[in-house]
C-alpha cells in the first residue's frame, strides 16, 4: 500500500510541475473567445470597403513594382560580405543537428568551401522559383538548432530564413560549386535555394509573364495542374499568376514549368473563383475576415519550415490578394510598411487606449520585439488581435518561468496566458511589451506626437 501511494504522490508531482515547464495546455483568451473573424463582424457594415479605391489600386502598382523588382536589377543588392557573415556566423557557433548533436565547425567550413565565395558573384539572372522552396542562410537543407529546448532551440532551424512561394520571381547571383545549390534574391531578401528548384528566365519570358494584370490565391494549399492535367505544385494563399483570361466560374492564369535545359517556359492552369480572384481583391470587412479565416489555426513555422507560416510572413501572405506589400520580418513590418506610433514608454493600459483610440481593424500592425501581431477591432472592450505565436511565458507562484507552446494562429487579446503569470510579473505579461503600432493606411488619424497618458487614455 505505501509503495502504491507513494508512486501516486510521485505521478501528481510530475503533473503538477510539468505545468511549469513546456505545455500544450490551451491559454484562455484561444478556450473563450470565438476562433471566427465573421463572428466579430456582427453589427458591422460587412460589405463596405476600409479604404476607398484609389488608395487600394495605388497599393497595388506599388505591390507589383517591388514584387517584380528583383527582375529589373542588374547586379547583386548584397554584397559578398553580406554572403560571408552567416558562414562566420555559424563558423563560431555551428549549433546542433537533427541528431541532437553538435556540429563541428567542419562542417560549416565544407560548406563555406563548396560554395566558393572567391568568385562572388558568378552568375546575374533571372529566376523563378518552380515550386514551392526554402531560402536557406547557407547552402544545406540540413538544420542547425541553437539548442534542444523549445524556446530557443528545436524547432527553431535558424538556417531557415524564409519560403519561396512557387512561381515567384528571384535574382539568381551566384552557382554553388557542385551546382546543388544557387544564391538568390527575392523582393524581401536573400539566401540559398535547391538549385532543381529554380529555371532561368529568359527576357521573352519575363516580359510575357509580367502582363499587369494578376489572379492570386483566397485560399490556402490549393492543387495546381497544367493544361495537361499533370499536377505541378500546391499554391499557398497569396501566391499570383499572370492572368489570361476570366471564362466564368474560372480563372485562366500562365504557370511556369522548366525545359530540359532548365529554362523557364510558359504554361496554363485553371483557378477556380472560389480559390481565386484578380488582385486586388476589393479590402471589404466580409473579405478581410474571409481571407483571414483560411489562416486560422494554421501551424506556426518559424521562416517558413516545412511550409507553414511564422508571425510575419502570416501577414505578408494576408495582405497580398489586397495588393498591400510588406517587408519580411516582424521589425522591418513596423517600421516600413505604415507610419509608426511608439508606445514604448505608456503603461499597459494606455498601450491598449492608444490602439483602441487610432487602430484601424484589419489595417494597424501591433509590434513587440521579434513579433508582429494585426489588430482586429475591439470586443467587450477588449482590443483582439489576430497572430501566428510560438507561445506565451508563464510564471508560477515560486517565480519559476516555463512556457505553454500554442504553435499556431490564433485570435487573442493582448494579454494571451496573462493568467498563467503570477501576480502580472514583469517580462511575464505581452501587453507590457508591446513597442508600437503602425497603421497602414495613409488617411488614417494619427495621435499627436509625442503621445502622452492623458492624450492616449482621453481621445
Amino acid at each position: 500500500m505505501k509503495i502504491k501511494i507513494c508512486l501516486l504522490v510521485g505521478i501528481l508531482a510530475i503533473l503538477i510541475l510539468s505545468g511549469y515547464g513546456h505545455s500544450q495546455d490551451r491559454i484562455k483568451d484561444i478556450s473563450t473567445l470565438k476562433q471566427d473573424h465573421a463572428f466579430y463582424l456582427s453589427g458591422k457594415a460587412a460589405d463596405s470597403a476600409i479604404v476607398d479605391d484609389e488608395i487600394q489600386k495605388a497599393f497595388n502598382e506599388s505591390y507589383t513594382r517591388r514584387y517584380f523588382s528583383v527582375w529589373h536589377q542588374d547586379r547583386p543588392r548584397c554584397s559578398r560580405e553580406d554572403v560571408l557573415w552567416d558562414f562566420n556566423k555559424y563558423g563560431e557557433n555551428p549549433g546542433y543537428g537533427e541528431n541532437q548533436r553538435r556540429h563541428e565547425r567542419s562542417w560549416v567550413e565544407a560548406l563555406k568551401q563548396n560554395a566558393s565565395l572567391d568568385r562572388y558573384p558568378n552568375r546575374g539572372i533571372r529566376g523563378i522559383a518552380l515550386v514551392n522552396t526554402d531560402l536557406r542562410a547557407l547552402p544545406t537543407s540540413r538544420p542547425c538548432f541553437e539548442g534542444l529546448d523549445s524556446d530557443s532551440g528545436y524547432p527553431f532551424d535558424r538556417l531557415q530564413i524564409s519560403a519561396i512561394t512557387a512561381n515567384s520571381p528571384v535574382y539568381v547571383s551566384h552557382v554553388s560549386q557542385d551546382k546543388a545549390w544557387v544564391h538568390v534574391e527575392t523582393s524581401t531578401y536573400f539566401g540559398w535555394v535547391n538549385a532543381r528548384d529554380i529555371a532561368f528566365v529568359e527576357e521573352s519570358f519575363a516580359r510575357s509573364w509580367q502582363n499587369g494584370r494578376y489572379a492570386v490565391l483566397i485560399r490556402d494549399r490549393i492543387p495546381i495542374y497544367n493544361e495537361k492535367g499533370r499536377f505541378c505544385f500546391k499554391a499557398p494563399l497569396g501566391a499570383q499568376f499572370p492572368l489570361l483570361r476570366e471564362e466564368g466560374e474560372f480563372l485562366d492564369v500562365m504557370i511556369a514549368v522548366a525545359d530540359e535545359n532548365r529554362q523557364a517556359v510558359l504554361s496554363v492552369a485553371r483557378l477556380a473563383r472560389e480559390n481565386a480572384v484578380p488582385r486586388p481583391f476589393k479590402m471589404t470587412r466580409a473579405n478581410l475576415a474571409r481571407v483571414a479565416n483560411e489562416l486560422i489555426n494554421q501551424p506556426y513555422g518559424w521562416g517558413g519550415l516545412h511550409q507553414n507560416r511564422d508571425c510575419s510572413s502570416m501577414l505578408m501572405d494576408f495582405f497580398a490578394p489586397f495588393g498591400i506589400w510588406l517587408p519580411r520580418n516582424s521589425k522591418q513590418q513596423a517600421h516600413e510598411a505604415g507610419r509608426f506610433i511608439d508606445l514604448g514608454n505608456l503603461s499597459p493600459e494606455e498601450k491598449e487606449a492608444a490602439i483602441l483610440s487610432y487602430g484601424i481593424p484589419y489595417a494597424t500592425l501591433i509590434w513587440r520585439k521579434g513579433h508582429i501581431m494585426l489588430y482586429m477591432g475591439s470586443y467587450e472592450g477588449k482590443a483582439l488581435i489576430f497572430h501566428n505565436m510560438w507561445g506565451v511565458t508563464t510564471q508560477d507562484p515560486r517565480g519559476r518561468k516555463g512556457r505553454k507552446v500554442v504553435g499556431r494562429s490564433v485570435i487573442t487579446t493582448l494579454r494571451p496566458g496573462i493568467e498563467s503569470c503570477n501576480g502580472r510579473a514583469p517580462g511575464c505579461d505581452p501587453l507590457q511589451s508591446v513597442l508600437g503600432m503602425t497603421l497602414l493606411l495613409p488617411n488614417a488619424p494619427m495621435p499627436p506626437e509625442p503621445a502622452s497618458p492623458s492624450q492616449v487614455s482621453n481621445p
